[in-house]
């Protein structure tokens, strides 16, 4: 009876954590650039982080050096190596989080935007739902700050009503 060569070689553990050298170098670049994305964000995202401080401290150095003789970048290679010690994927969990967030924020700006205009321009059936979806909020105020944007706007004036409304609008939940 023969054999084939898969039953002669068995794979042990060592065999399945063997990575080769085009990995180990993927990985490290794939944590070097997750670091290089770290010194873009602000330092409230950096916090949600919860990264241990010689990273911290190498970021901040980061920010303050200039870009000269190659120096942030000798820095990057440097943070690029403290994040081969630390866990990436609450990192990178905290910054698709933070990502989500902005977009969402996104939309409801955009939202907003879009809300404020139709009732400027008159939308009469977009204000009475805006009324009976939200009965606390002041009604009276709400149709002035309507009439003097829709006469800035049709006068040419700067858009301080329409700032004012926006924010208003800005305020009640859920638009």
């Amino acid at each position: 009876m023969t054999t084939s060569h898969e039953d002669t070689y068995e794979t042990t553990p060592e065999d399945e954590e063997f990575k080769s050298k085009t990995q180990v170098k993927k990985e490290m670049t794939a944590l070097q650039d997750l670091g290089q994305k770290l010194t873009t964000l602000p330092s409230r995202i950096l916090s949600k982080c919860e990264l241990p401080d010689d990273l911290l401290n190498a970021i901040a150095e980061y920010k303050r050096i200039p870009d000269k003789r190659g120096a942030r970048k000798r820095q990057l290679q440097f943070i690029g190596r403290l994040m081969r010690d630390i866990d990436p994927a609450p990192i990178i969990a905290t910054l698709d989080e933070e990502g989500q967030q902005a977009e969402l924020a996104k939309r409801r700006f955009h939202r907003l935007e879009d809300t404020r205009e139709r009732l400027i321009n008159g939308d009469q059936a977009l204000l009475e739902a805006l009324i009976s979806n939200h009965p606390g909020i002041d009604i009276q105020y709400l149709r002035q700050l309507i009439r003097q944007a829709a006469r800035e706007k049709a006068t040419g004036k700067s858009p301080a009503s329409a700032r004012k409304l926006f924010a208003f609008l800005k305020d009640i939940p859920d638009i």
